[in-house]
């Protein structure tokens, strides 16, 4: 770690946070969440809930009990609830305590409950959740739209991929093509989105979502995704 990083993380005092919880933590058994693994942020339904300490099924994994917000976060976009609790997203607009006082900065990226925040002169050090005060989310980013494909290229797969397919785990995800559309359902979670073709691969976008989902389509006509093989299972 070098001097100028060390000067500026001694620089940014701990102070109490001053953000007050808006309502409850709204979490419940049923509800889809993303929890802390030793393979990063992965996708788990909530089994029971004490205070902020929750029983999940890991999809595709064990049952576990992990603490939010360390270990634990909804899904989506952080509510007031979590952003008392020190949640943030890259380029939320914050203030920063440095050198005696606060200031005008945002969230580059996160780690745990620490975020590197940008400071003044192009510099960038790392805060802990009571250093740093939320102002406003970050701006509009380029989600997916209705009818566009996510690059150049891609055409609709209506007609091509149709039918329902699901895998074989214990928490299988299921895909439902119709006429270039696509809905996925996940212990009973369902969202909705558009699927399309190129280079022999599947391509899902999800209506208002970043990103998107990449799908290899195997010799045998199954689908070969994040959540294992899905195979053809009904028209």
């Amino acid at each position: 770690m070098s001097a100028t990083r060390l000067c500026l993380l001694a620089t940014l005092l701990a102070l109490p946070l001053d953000a007050k919880a808006q309502g409850g933590i709204d979490l419940k058994p049923g509800d889809s969440v993303t929890v802390a693994t030793g393979q990063g942020w992965v996708l788990a339904i909530v089994k029971a809930r004490d205070a902020h300490v929750f029983t999940v099924k890991v999809v595709n994994g064990p049952e576990v009990t992990k603490r939010y917000p360390t270990e634990l976060r909804r899904r989506g976009k952080p509510n007031a609830y979590d952003r008392a609790n020190g949640i943030y997203e890259v380029d939320d607009r914050v203030k920063v305590h440095y050198e005696g006082q606060w200031i005008d900065s945002r969230i580059l990226q996160g780690l745990g409950m620490e975020y590197q925040v940008a400071l003044p002169g192009n510099l960038m050090a790392w805060a802990k959740t009571d250093q740093i005060r939320f102002v406003s989310e970050a701006p509009p980013k380029d989600v997916a739209k209705a009818g566009q494909p996510p690059r150049p290229g891609l055409v609709s797969c209506a007609g091509k991929i149709e039918g329902r397919y699901a895998g074989d785990g214990t928490m299988p995800m299921q895909m439902t093509f119709r006429a270039g559309k696509v809905t996925l359902a996940l212990m009973g979670d369902t969202q909705a989105g558009e699927c399309w073709l190129g280079d022999g691969k599947l391509y899902l976008t999800l209506i208002g979502e970043e990103g998107t989902m990449e799908l290899d389509i195997n010799d045998d006509g199954s689908l070969q995704g994040p959540f294992g093989e899905l195979k053809k299972k009904g028209k």
